[in-house]
């Protein structure tokens, strides 16, 4: 049978006395020291979380910034393109009307030498005749007998080309 008796009635306050002074005195401290631990940690914690959303929303922002950035290169791009073929077709239109001058005022100039060169043989050709003319005729009765027949010479010889 169990017997009670004093010595554990004595033990069983004893340890429950000593169980509420290490509570006090050891636990409620600890207990103390850890939530306090625990705090600091969910505060840094929740600070880390809110850097982060400012670390995300600063690289999305950059990420938007970068594209914005490479859409007006490419905008930049295509102008200076168009600039460009403007303005090569603006070089070769006018090398193409300067060389369209060049042939015009080379034509010009290749019928004026032309001219020239028949108005030098026509001279040529009429002292030719008139000496001709002279020698033919064996007189000479002056310059107006000499030009009426470079006239008539010259005549004749429009007709046969007519």
């Amino acid at each position: 049978m169990l017997r009670i008796d004093f010595n554990l009635i004595f033990t069983v306050i004893n340890i429950l006395v000593l169980f509420g002074g290490l509570w006090f005195v050891l636990f409620k401290p600890v207990r103390k020291i850890l939530d306090e631990r625990q705090a600091e940690a969910d505060r840094e914690y929740d600070e880390a979380k809110q850097k982060q959303a400012e670390a995300d929303a600063a690289k999305k922002t950059y990420d938007e910034s970068i594209a914005g950035i490479d859409d007006e290169r490419k905008e930049i791009l295509s102008e200076t393109r168009k600039k460009a073929d403007a303005e090569y077709q603006r070089i070769v239109e006018s090398a193409s009307e300067q060389a369209k001058d060049i042939t015009d005022r080379a034509t010009v100039e290749a019928e004026n030498q032309k001219k020239k060169i028949l108005k030098s043989a026509e001279e040529e050709i009429a002292d030719m005749v008139v000496t001709a003319a002279g020698k033919v005729a064996g007189t000479a009765s002056g310059a107006d007998f000499d030009r009426s027949l470079y006239d008539e010479f010259l005549s004749k010889k429009t007709g046969d080309e007519a």
